[in-house]
């Protein structure tokens, strides 16, 4: 039996991911926490890491609207990044954020969003065990993002240092709480 295709081999939106994950990157201050526990230099930004789960888990004709709104994305990049550069040309102030709504990676998923993803998932594969694996985890982005999502998560690292923060940055927050 084949396996279904899945919303990132059909739809992804690379070119919103790419604008939302350099607003991620683009301010030190604003990073999430867990960038703050050890410099690794390999981190994935938390917005992609977060699309890539979902996008590797959801079904292909998801619609895009929907998946942007459940990582967190609430507006259209696109056409405000290009609006950011017209008005570096010509000098005109946009204000804070003119993207008018936070980072997609400060806003943790809303309950009714875990829900909804979660009776998707468990409707398309016909399981509530989804599981993700990752062997290389390095600093734990994916892993970090699978939590949040609800997930089942596995992960690991050959790497001593990596595996210690993956325990700092994964596990000791749900034993020990934030």
């Amino acid at each position: 039996m084949a396996r279904p295709r899945v919303y990132i081999e059909e739809d992804f939106p690379v070119e919103v991911l790419g604008i939302e994950s350099r607003r991620e990157r683009g301010a030190s201050s604003a990073l999430p926490p867990l960038y703050f526990l050890h410099v690794w230099w390999a981190r994935r930004p938390l917005t992609i890491s977060r699309a890539a789960i979902l996008g590797s888990l959801l079904p292909a004709h998801t619609e895009s609207k929907w998946f942007l709104e459940m990582i967190g994305i609430k507006g259209d990049p696109v056409e405000t990044f290009a609006k950011i550069q017209a008005a570096r040309l010509t000098g005109e102030d946009l204000g804070t954020n003119p993207y008018g709504y936070k980072r997609a990676f400060t806003e943790p998923i809303p309950t009714d969003n875990a829900q909804e993803i979660s009776k998707r998932l468990q409707a398309f594969w016909r399981s509530d065990d989804i599981r993700i694996l990752d062997p290389m985890a390095g600093g734990g982005s994916i892993p970090f993002e699978g939590i949040r999502l609800g997930l089942n998560v596995m992960a690991n690292d050959l790497n001593p240092v990596a595996y210690v923060i993956e325990q700092a940055t994964l596990s000791y927050p749900q034993v020990f709480g934030v």
